[in-house]
């Protein structure tokens, strides 16, 4: 077999699904931050706890946005993976009945000249 490389194509989707299950942790986290934020007393804590959510959300918009590039690269890379996986199933096989085309030609030539050299002795006789 040749050199080269392999790649895992699902385990790259899992990561993936890896990535956004984390991001929907942060968010969740975020949420419930913001909604405890107002029990934990009077004073700046609730406010701070409100700053530190809104801002992991504005930061996980970023974060979901990378997520979706990386999940369209993973999507991509399969597409190309499998276009060339086909494309060498493909060419194996124009190989394959081009050879098993040139073995029965090649029987037909045979039985072809065989014929004609009986015509031929025929004919002198």
């Amino acid at each position: 077999m040749g050199t080269g490389y392999t790649v895992d194509t699902a385990s790259l989707a899992i990561r993936v699904g890896e990535l956004k299950a984390l991001a929907d942790e942060v968010e969740a986290a975020a949420n419930a931050l913001e909604v405890t934020g107002g029990d934990l007393g009077p004073g700046d804590i609730a406010a701070a706890a409100r700053e530190v959510a809104d801002q992991w959300r504005d930061d996980l918009g970023s974060m979901r946005d990378k997520i979706d590039t990386i999940a369209g690269n993973v999507d991509g890379a399969v597409a190309n993976y499998t276009a060339v996986e086909q494309g060498g199933a493909d060419r194996m096989r124009m190989a394959v009945d081009h050879a098993v085309a040139e073995q029965q030609l090649d029987v037909l030539r045979v039985a072809a000249a065989t014929q004609q050299a009986r015509a031929d002795t025929l004919l002198r006789d």
